[in-house]
């Protein structure tokens, strides 16, 4: 991302295109490479584990260890937006998966939801033309000045996604083998958390910097764009319906759903998440684990 985005600066591509690339899409490209390569090798459990736990994990995880470190700011009027548009889409897909399998009307719907998300977030640009648009890894940790290291950065990024996106999928099968649980369960729990480390590592740097401005916007945007993205591509993609677990229906999509719109309660009504509840929502991702684990 930070060599994308460095490359994207020296070319002098504009402002939008790289708002509506790199910085919203950009933090949803770990689960959408697993997503492809679990559609692609036959194993939808990890896809749908990886977009359901990565959203819980997006919330209670990062949002609660964040919040812990340093408390976080209050959303503007985009965030509050945002995270209405993130209760509806994980109202949708929920409601999508009722009757147990996700068909590719279902992905061209939700795709088709992101081309609305992506115009929102270009009449934002537009709207603050006089402001540089960050990718949240560039406005914490700044991105390459040098040729030859944004060049590195790009490459090394290239290969790494497909490459890392094969032995997640590859080792989540066989620990799913190993433990005797289904893959779902794994998708769920390492995969889900894994994918979500860039927002986890970008967030809490920027909790220990007390620079929290932007991390309500990462995990909200991160939300929508795992579903409406990955979800409805990989449906698109899938040569077969994807088979909802019956467990989805009963703990894992009424969990997101929760945690959706207790952190949509708190933007709108605009109260600060302070300390005690980013412990209170990390205590409720353990508990959601084990629940997942044991069930």
């Amino acid at each position: 991302m930070r060599g994308a985005v460095a490359l994207a600066r020296r070319l002098q591509v504009p402002t939008l295109i790289v708002a509506l690339t790199m910085v919203a899409l950009g933090t949803s490209l770990p689960e959408f490479i697993v997503a492809l390569q679990a559609v692609f090798t036959g194993y939808p459990g990890i896809l749908l584990g990886n977009v359901v736990g990565s959203n819980i994990a997006n919330v209670l995880l990062v949002g609660g260890l964040t919040a812990v470190i340093y408390p976080l700011a209050r959303g503007d009027d985009a965030v509050r937006r945002d995270s209405a548009i993130m209760v509806v889409v994980s109202l949708a897909f929920a409601m999508a998966c009722l009757d147990g399998e996700v068909h590719r009307g279902t992905g061209a719907i939700l795709t088709a939801s992101l081309v609305v998300v992506l115009l929102l977030a270009a009449r934002d640009v537009m709207a603050h033309r006089e402001t540089r648009v960050q990718a949240p890894s560039e406005w914490i940790l700044g991105v390459p000045s040098r040729r030859r290291i944004i060049l590195l950065f790009v490459g090394v990024g290239i290969v790494g996604l497909p490459v890392g996106a094969r032995l997640v999928v590859e080792s989540a099968v066989d620990l799913a083998t190993a433990l005797g649980v289904p893959e779902t369960v794994v998708g769920l729990t390492i995969v889900a958390v894994s994918t979500s480390l860039p927002e986890l590592a970008t967030t809490v740097v920027a909790a220990y910097r007390q620079q929290t401005e932007m991390v309500l916007g990462t995990i909200v945007g991160s939300n929508i764009f795992n579903i409406v993205f990955i979800m409805g591509v990989s449906a698109l993609a899938s040569p077969v319906p994807i088979v909802v677990p019956a467990g989805f229906i009963t703990l894992d999509l009424p969990v997101m759903l929760a945690a959706a719109s207790v952190l949509t309660l708190f933007v709108w009504l605009r109260l600060r998440i302070g300390r005690v509840v980013g412990a209170l929502l990390t205590l409720g991702y353990a508990v959601y684990v084990v629940g997942v684990l044991w069930g």
